[in-house]
């Protein structure tokens, strides 16, 4: 799917999000992330060509390909964080929001342990084990 669809889309949701507003809040709401959800799965279809375009740069430089598999992770926290946060912040609950956007960096901070190792254990062999 193509911006344009993708613009479309977001533009209907909105004026029908924005109609039904006056009339029942919580149908409102439902619409709105039910076009929401529309637009994240058209561009979850096009994350394979993303994947194919960067396990190819990570093989011709010769990267791990757990690397690959950490920095995917940690995007997809990131934009599903994002995606509950708005949500969220569009029903009016902001702490929850919080909430949420907190849990996403941690789990962020979880997924990346292992390349944080890697540095460490990289500075502690150039250094000769003693930084």
């Amino acid at each position: 799917m193509n911006i344009v669809a993708i613009s479309f889309i977001g533009i209907l949701t909105a004026t029908i999000s924005l109609t039904l507003k006056k009339y029942n809040g919580e149908i409102s709401f439902v619409v709105a992330v039910i076009g929401s959800v529309l637009i994240f799965l058209s561009v979850l279809l096009n994350l394979n060509s993303i994947s194919d375009t960067v396990n190819s740069i990570f093989s011709t430089a010769n990267i791990n390909s757990t690397y690959i598999a950490i920095l995917l992770k940690a995007m997809g926290i990131c934009f599903l964080t994002e995606f509950a946060c708005d949500c969220c912040i569009d029903a009016g609950q902001k702490a929850l929001a919080n909430n949420i956007s907190l849990a996403g960096k941690i789990l962020v901070l979880v997924t990346a342990i292992p390349l944080y190792q890697e540095v460490l254990n990289t500075v502690l062999s150039l250094t000769g084990g003693a930084v």
